[in-house]
């Protein structure tokens, strides 16, 4: 069946079919270079995607104030990908404000620097073979403007409309163009799908030996926001340079994520987040839960404190009677119902610094302890359990962060536990007191 296209659009790649003895033509040649690095770019936009991969970055002294010396803005060496997938490769070294293309400052502020894919083209020489060595390369390089205002990067989620249920794999479906169109009812597409199609612009000249570049600041890679100042004396014209106020390199750059930046942040390496470390208690704990703590073992153990020891500092603000709690569990006489009763205890914070702890000794109060430890009857006599939460939700470290409550066996690197905000809860049994029998038996079988 014949077809009305001209063009045949399921090939989108050509590359030159070479054979035995053929001569070959600097046409062939190029084209199949050309073919190359069309794969390429395609390949960088569609699978690693916008952004830097790694470096460019303005290097700042210890306190932070970026680093200026002789009117040069001193970047570090990198690679970022353009919106067209063609690499930026900067080997590192000054930049200075005769450096910049496109509009100089116009006025003393923030300014947003970016990278732009910059090329230059063979000198045309028609005395072949005696054609000059410019003659023979292509140059590509990069380029960088600066435009006014510090234009931050959004790399939140995509706004999930409200009221819709929108799950994993409709998610991906749609972020990825295989649902396009209007749908309000959606997230929105994914801005990677339309550029995969885009052409590169026209290149403009740099005006700086025959370089030219693509002056698209929405195609240039974003790299930092600097601080232009103006240090004209009085009455004369504006004598613009980098200033050294601290730069911001992580809200305007968009970033590619390396295979190995992506393990780590899998692993959850970004965002550490406190945990409990150690609780005194712990070889009570160890025994199983079958086994009972003995009575005298409790009462000597809980009369001089719990202690609960953190991984990171934790605010004294957030730790108070009701984010760490013990609730004692003792059964009742009519249907063995266990009944839980919060026992009254003092925080006392230890090794303090800064308004901020990193342990806490859970001391009960004098009358409690009293009536139900060291008096002649109490309500744990028969036997007991012991329940001690500490709410994660409520705490904050030093960070503003909450806690990860997974339990002391569980390691660190162990992908699939975390439980940030939510509840540690450490339990232990309390063997009847032998001295001080107190009402019938208790079944412990459980």
């Amino acid at each position: 069946m014949g077809t009305t296209h001209q063009a045949d659009r399921s090939a989108w790649s050509s590359r030159p079919a070479f054979r035995p003895r053929q001569m070959l033509t600097a046409d062939q040649l190029n084209a199949g270079l050309a073919d190359e690095v069309m794969r390429e770019r395609l390949l960088n936009r569609a699978v690693h995607g916008y952004g830097v991969v790694v470096g460019l970055g303005v290097v700042v002294d210890g306190d932070g104030a970026a680093v200026v010396e002789r009117g040069c803005l001193e970047l570090t060496g990198g690679l970022a990908f353009d919106r067209h997938g063609r690499m930026l490769y900067w080997q590192g070294g000054g930049i200075a404000l005769s450096d910049i293309v496109g509009e100089p400052p116009d006025a003393p502020g923030r300014y947003t620097l970016t990278a732009h894919y910059a090329a230059r083209p063979p000198s045309i020489d028609e005395c072949a073979p005696f054609a000059g060595e410019q003659a023979h390369w292509r140059t590509e390089g990069v380029v960088f403007t600066l435009r006014a205002g510090c234009h931050s990067w959004d790399r939140s989620c995509a706004q999930h409309p409200a009221g819709a249920c929108i799950g994993h794999d409709q998610y991906l479906r749609r972020r990825t163009g295989a649902r396009p169109g209007p749908d309000p009812y959606n997230v929105p597409v994914s801005p990677d799908v339309e550029w995969l199609l885009a052409e590169p612009g026209a290149l403009c000249s740099t005006g700086c030996d025959d370089w030219w570049y693509d002056p698209d600041s929405a195609v240039g890679v974003p790299v930092a926001c600097v601080e232009i100042r103006d240090e004209a004396k009085l009455d004369c014209e504006p004598c613009y340079v980098f200033g050294t106020q601290a730069p911001d390199v992580c809200g305007v750059r968009p970033l590619v994520y390396r295979n190995p930046l992506l393990y780590e942040l899998v692993k959850g390496c970004d965002i550490v987040l406190p945990r409990v470390r150690d609780i005194s208690w712990q070889d009570w704990i160890d025994l199983g839960w079958r086994h009972e703590i003995p009575w005298e073992n409790f009462a000597e153990r809980i009369a001089a404190g719990l202690e609960v020891w953190f991984t990171r500092p934790i605010r004294r603000p957030t730790l108070h009677s009701t984010s760490i709690f013990v609730t004692a569990l003792t059964q009742e006489r009519d249907a063995d119902y266990w009944v839980g009763r919060r026992v009254p205890m003092q925080i006392v914070p230890l090794d303090e610094g800064d308004d901020c702890v990193r342990g806490v000794r859970l001391v009960p109060d004098s009358d409690w302890l009293a009536a139900e430890v060291t008096g002649r009857r109490s309500s744990l006599f028969d036997r007991a359990r012991f329940e001690v939460t500490i709410r994660g939700q409520l705490l904050r470290d030093a960070c503003g962060r909450m806690l990860d409550a997974r339990p002391l066996d569980i390691p660190l690197t162990e992908r699939g536990h975390e439980r940030p905000g939510d509840d540690f809860v450490s339990v232990f049994r309390v063997a009847p007191n032998p001295d001080k029998p107190y009402g019938r038996a208790q079944n412990s079988a459980d």
